[in-house]
C-alpha cells in the first residue's frame, strides 16, 4: 500500500510534465511553421534579393551561435535550467514580434532585419543545451525514445499547421497592396505562439535542480580552445561522429537556402504550391517516425542512422530530374521519410554519448560548429550559382553538387569505409537472388540495408536511449524546412 501511495503522485506529476512538454513543443512548432519558415520568403517579397534571402537563413544563425556561447555562464548565474530556458524563449518571442513591427518600415536598410533575426537564433540556440539537460530529469530513461518520437510527430504537425495557415494567408492577399503586411501577421502570430510555449515551459517542474555547465576535466584544465584543437587532432569515435554531422550539414546547406528562391522566382510557383511542397516534407517525417522508432528499438540506432544517412544523399539531385509539381511532391515525401530516420537516429545516438554534466558545454560548442557548417555551405552554394551564371541550370547544378558533397560524409561514419567496400558485393548477391526468383521465406535472413551496415554496427540493438535535441523537434533548431530537401 505504501508503494502505491508514493507511486500515484509521482505518476500524476510525470503526466503534468509530459503534457506541458507536448504543449510547449506544439506551440514552438507553430512559431517555426508560420514565422521562421517564411523569413526568407519575406526578404524576397520585400525586394531584398535572392542572396539576402539566403543569408537571412544562415548568417543570423552563425552570429546567434556566437552569442549562445555565453549561455553556460548565464545558466550558472541564474542557477536554474528552467528559469534560463523560459527567459531565452521569451526573448525569442520578443525578437519575432520586433520583426513583425519592422515589416511596416519598408525603407529600413536590409542589415537592420538581421538584428532581430540574430537575437531570435541566439536565444533559440541558447535554450537547446539547457533544455536537453533539464529534459533528462523530467523524462525517465525508459520512456524517452517513445515519448520524443511521439512528441516529434506532434511538433511536425504544429509546423504543418503554421505552414498551411501562413501559405493560405499569403495566397489570399497575393498581388494586393496588403501582400507585404501579411508577413507582419505571420511573425506576430509566431511571436504569440512562442510566448505560449514559454508559459508551458514555466509550468514544468525544476527537475533535480542540480545545475552543471562545466566541460570535461581536460577542457577545464587546458581551456576550451586547446581542448578543441586536441579533439580535432585526435577526435575519437564521438569526435568523428560530430565531424560526420557537420559534413552532412555543410553539404545540405550548399542547396538548402536556395530552394525558396528557386521555387518562388525561377519556377514561379504560387504561395499555395510552395507551402504544399514544404508541408509534404513534414508529412513524410510524421509517417516515418513510428517505424523509425521501431527500427531503432529492434535493430539499433546505428542501423537507423545508415538508412537515413544513405537516403538523404541523392534527394536534392532529384530536383534536377524534373520540375513537375507532382514529381517534386513525390521527392518531398521521400525526403521527409529519410530525413525522419536520420534526425531521430542522429539525436538518439548523439545524446547517448554525452554525459549529463558535460552536455551544456559540449552542445554549446556543437551549435557553433553546426552554424558554421551552415554558413560555409551557403557560401559554397552562392559561389557555385555565380560560377554557373545563375538561372535555372545553375540552381539545378547546385542541387546536384549538394548531393555529391553529402556522399563524402559516409566515409566519416564509424565503419564507413568497410561498409562501402562491402556494399558492391552484397548488392551483387541481392541482384542474383532476385533474378533467380528464390522463395521469399528464408531467402533473406536480414534486411538488405541492415546487412550493408553489419560491419559498422557494434552497439547493442536494444538500447536506444537519450534525449532528443529540441532544436529539430522543438527548441534547439526547429523543424527547418531546408533540412527536408
Amino acid at each position: 500500500m505504501s508503494s502505491t501511495k508514493t507511486t500515484l503522485p509521482q505518476r500524476d506529476h510525470l503526466r503534468r510534465n509530459l503534457k506541458a512538454m507536448n504543449a510547449d513543443g506544439f506551440s514552438f512548432s507553430i512559431m517555426v511553421g508560420i514565422g521562421e519558415t517564411y523569413l526568407p520568403a519575406f526578404m524576397l517579397s520585400a525586394g531584398r534579393g535572392e542572396f539576402a534571402a539566403a543569408l537571412i537563413a544562415t548568417v543570423p544563425l552563425l552570429t546567434g551561435s556566437l552569442l549562445q556561447l555565453l549561455a553556460p555562464a548565464m545558466i550558472r548565474w541564474i542557477g536554474s535550467y528552467r528559469r534560463f530556458v523560459v527567459l531565452m524563449s521569451s526573448a525569442q518571442a520578443a525578437s519575432l514580434s520586433a520583426l513583425a513591427l519592422m515589416v511596416f518600415f519598408p525603407q529600413a536598410p536590409t542589415w537592420l532585419f538581421f538584428i532581430p533575426a540574430t537575437t531570435y537564433w541566439g536565444a533559440g540556440l541558447s535554450t537547446g543545451p539547457a533544455w536537453n539537460t533539464w529534459a533528462e530529469d523530467l523524462v525517465p530513461g525508459k520512456l524517452r525514445a517513445g515519448f520524443f518520437s511521439r512528441r516529434s510527430r506532434l511538433s511536425h504537425f504544429g509546423v504543418l499547421v503554421g505552414l498551411f495557415s501562413g501559405g493560405m494567408l499569403l495566397r489570399q492577399f497575393d498581388g494586393t497592396d496588403h501582400a507585404l503586411k501579411v508577413f507582419a501577421v505571420l511573425f506576430g502570430v509566431g511571436g504569440v505562439a512562442r510566448f505560449v510555449s514559454s508559459l508551458m515551459l514555466s509550468l514544468q517542474s525544476e527537475g533535480t535542480g542540480r545545475v552543471s555547465t562545466r566541460g570535461s576535466e581536460e577542457a577545464n584544465t587546458r581551456g576550451p580552445v586547446k581542448s578543441l584543437l586536441t579533439s580535432l587532432r585526435k577526435p575519437g569515435p564521438a569526435g568523428r561522429f560530430v565531424m560526420y554531422l557537420l559534413t552532412v550539414q555543410t553539404g545540405v546547406f550548399i542547396a538548402g537556402p536556395y530552394f525558396t528562391p528557386f521555387m518562388r522566382q525561377t519556377l514561379q510557383q504560387s504561395w499555395f504550391d510552395y507551402m504544399l511542397l514544404i508541408s509534404i516534407g513534414f508529412i513524410g517525417k510524421m509517417i516515418s517516425l513510428p517505424w523509425a522508432g521501431r527500427i531503432a528499438n529492434s535493430a539499433g540506432v546505428g542501423r537507423l542512422l545508415w538508412i537515413g544517412g544513405l537516403g538523404i544523399i541523392p534527394i536534392s539531385s532529384f530536383w534536377a530530374v524534373s520540375q513537375s509539381f507532382w514529381f517534386l511532391a513525390f521527392v518531398q515525401l521521400l525526403s521527409g521519410l529519410v530525413w525522419g530516420c536520420y534526425e531521430l537516429a542522429m539525436l538518439l545516438q548523439f545524446f547517448r554519448e554525452i554525459p549529463r554534466d558535460q552536455r551544456v558545454h559540449i552542445l554549446t560548442l556543437y551549435n557553433l560548429g553546426n552554424s558554421t557548417a551552415m554558413v560555409l555551405g551557403t557560401l559554397i552554394g552562392a559561389a557555385c550559382l555565380n560560377l554557373f551564371g545563375g538561372g535555372r541550370d545553375a540552381y539545378l547544378a547546385v542541387f546536384v553538387i549538394s548531393s555529391v558533397a553529402r556522399s563524402v560524409s559516409l566515409f566519416l561514419l564509424p565503419g564507413g569505409r568497410a561498409v562501402l567496400r562491402s556494399s558492391g558485393s552484397r548488392m551483387r548477391k541481392f541482384v542474383s537472388r532476385t533474378i533467380a526468383v528464390r522463395p521469399m521465406v528464408g531467402s533473406f535472413e536480414r534486411p538488405v540495408l541492415s546487412s550493408f551496415v553489419e560491419e559498422a554496427e557494434t552497439e547493442s540493438p536494444n538500447e536506444p536511449d537519450g534525449v532528443e535535441c529540441e532544436r529539430l523537434s522543438s527548441h534547439v533548431s526547429g523543424s527547418d524546412s531546408k533540412s527536408n530537401l
